[in-house]
């Protein structure tokens, strides 16, 4: 999506309006510059801190803008999450794929792989906030209608991604349909270890993944 400024120009003198043209690209060009730090900047709030953090004022702040600024390019709340939602998607999918693709192909332990697979599914970082922080803004993206497409979209590049680290790993399953179901059951594992507190959800979560791991060796 690319949002332009106001041209002065369009209504100036007769002896402007050579240069109008040229003038709206470059502003258009600013324009998009602005966007893009604000998007990128409700994407790393969404990430670090959930839908709490996306609004226009922490926005314009975090890119280093004037909170008119995100009003003008998103001037809803809706419009202001849903680039949000959408760049966040790209970042997690993005930062999957790249941490998938560099494992060297070797036997690793169940556990190994378990917590590899929870760091690349909630990639680009995790701690055991993981929950709080990204599964239930993620769930709640996914019950929203506007956002259902969105996340749709971004499932397949991380599915593709955690086949990469099972097959580096020497434990691919048989069945396609197995990696949606190890990617619901990575979540499901995170929720029952926040249930019990906030610490090491990390770690029982991926004790839990990994019993199921060892049946697929």
């Amino acid at each position: 999506m690319t949002l332009t400024e106001p041209d002065p120009g369009r209504h100036g003198p007769a002896g402007a309006a050579k240069d109008g043209p040229r003038r709206r690209r470059m502003v258009q060009g600013r324009g998009a510059d602005k966007q893009r730090r604000m998007v990128e900047a409700a994407a790393a709030l969404l990430i670090d801190d959930g839908f709490a953090a996306v609004t226009h004022r922490r926005v314009a702040e975090a890119a280093g803008l004037p909170q008119g600024s995100a009003s003008y390019y998103f001037p809803s709340s809706a419009a202001l999450v849903a680039a949000a939602v959408e760049a966040a998607e790209d970042v997690r999918a993005t930062a999957a794929t790249e941490r998938a693709g560099a494992l060297a192909h070797r036997h690793r332990s169940a556990l190994t792989v378990a917590r590899l697979l929870i760091e690349v599914l909630y990639a680009p970082h995790v701690d055991d906030t993981v929950v709080t922080r990204r599964l239930d803004p993620m769930t709640t993206a996914m019950r929203d209608p506007a956002l259902q497409p969105i996340m749709r979209r971004s499932r397949p590049r991380l599915l593709a991604a955690v086949r990469t680290v099972l097959e580096a790993s020497g434990c691919a399953p048989a069945e396609p349909d197995d990696v949606d179901l190890l990617a619901h059951l990575v979540d499901a594992a995170l929720l029952t270890a926040a249930s019990a507190g906030s610490a090491r959800v990390l770690d029982r979560a991926a004790a839990t993944v990994a019993r199921l791991l060892e049946r697929w060796r």
